[in-house]
């Protein structure tokens, strides 16, 4: 009986974590996306000081160094940042994610993963809110164990009823030309995202 009741509690705790989960996605993207959400502080890059939690799109071959898909992928940080993003605050953020991201997934012994290479601008735009464009280098500690070249793109966006920020990255290795980044600007942000 113990067993049954045991069994029954963990199975409505995973439920659960799963209903929470899709209540807190709010990126739209094909199906074919694979789905992840990571909740804030990072336990990977604890420097970065916000609540929340991010929500990430991974192409479907995002894995595979020889395809076009390769590291191709989309996240936004739906966080408590109350301030508009800057060229800094972007750069240093990206730096500590993929900084302790990478470590967290090395399995290298002995090997010291090379420090991440951040450069971003804002664009110059007539909108009301700055978006950006940048490159990183960065050591892939999943796949190739190799420095790797991201192009990054970042669209900011105003939740007035919560009175924070939200910035939503696209990243491939491919550059910002190729026909790559049509189905990455085809993710966008829910219309409810501000309730979330």
């Amino acid at each position: 009986m113990k067993y049954i009741i045991f069994t029954i509690a963990l199975l409505y705790s995973v439920l659960l974590s799963g209903q929470e989960k899709e209540n807190l996605y709010v990126l739209e993207a094909d199906s074919t996306w694979l789905k992840e959400i990571i909740k804030f502080p990072l336990g990977f890059a604890q420097d970065i000081a916000y609540e929340g939690y991010e929500d990430l799109r991974f192409a479907k071959n995002w894995s595979k160094p020889e395809g076009l898909e390769f590291f191709t992928y989309a996240f936004v940080w739906n966080i408590n940042l109350l301030e508009v993003p800057t060229v800094s605050l972007i750069e240093t953020n990206t730096k500590l994610y993929y900084d302790g991201l990478m470590a967290a997934v090395n399995k290298e012994k002995d090997f010291t993963i090379p420090k991440t290479i951040v450069e971003f601008h804002q664009l110059e735009s007539e909108a009301e809110l700055p978006s950006f464009r940048g490159k990183m280098l960065v050591h892939d500690s999943f796949f190739t164990k190799k420095i790797i070249n991201l192009n990054v793109s970042v669209e900011t966006t105003y939740c007035k009823e919560q009175d924070k920020y939200l910035m939503l990255f696209r990243v491939s290795t491919l550059d910002f030309d190729d026909v790559i980044w049509n189905q990455l600007n085809a993710i966008t942000l829910a219309s409810n995202i501000c309730e979330k």
